[in-house]
């Protein structure tokens, strides 16, 4: 019996301790902010040198309020992006908020994938996410015009062939 209860005395100074030291089962507050592309985060077809619109959801995912979000970009050389709003002043636990980023590639801009990073900087944290642009040409290239002219030198051949062999 006094085994017993000396174990009892002991689990209890165990527990003690462990309980009543602050913080042990409370939970520390989490600072974690989440950027999110919409419909994801490759976009083809965008045109050279023309706006295109790109909508991101910036969330807290963590326990505590996020404030003083700065939204910024690192792009391409001659490229411009903006944001709208350009930085959001409170975000609470759970809540998000959606960024109109508004890309202008260059207008020289070729053909091809290029990558933009997405940066949010807060007083509690920072967040990197990244977007793939597939640019397209806006106007007619070069081969599309040495396309047409070869058309018209085949079909003018085929126009005085038929004309010279139907008059014999």
């Amino acid at each position: 019996m006094r085994k017993k209860v000396l174990w009892l005395i002991v689990l209890a100074l165990c527990l003690a301790t462990v309980l009543g030291s602050p913080g042990a089962l409370a939970q520390e507050p989490k600072t974690e902010l989440v950027l999110r592309l919409f419909p994801g985060d490759y976009f083809s077809g965008i045109p050279a040198g023309k706006s295109t619109t790109i909508f991101m959801e910036v969330r807290n995912t963590g326990t505590r309020a996020i404030t003083n979000i700065r939204l910024n970009a690192s792009k391409p050389e001659g490229w411009s992006v903006y944001f709208n709003p350009v930085s959001i002043g409170y975000l609470a636990p759970g809540s998000a908020q959606t960024v109109d980023i508004n890309v202008i590639p260059a207008g020289d801009t070729s053909r091809r994938d290029y990558n933009i990073t997405l940066i949010a900087e807060a007083n509690e944290t920072r967040t990197v996410t990244s977007a793939f642009l597939r640019v397209v040409q806006s106007g007619p290239s070069a081969w599309l015009w040495v396309g047409i002219g070869l058309a018209a030198l085949v079909i003018a051949g085929f126009a005085f062939v038929f004309i010279r062999m139907g008059r014999q």
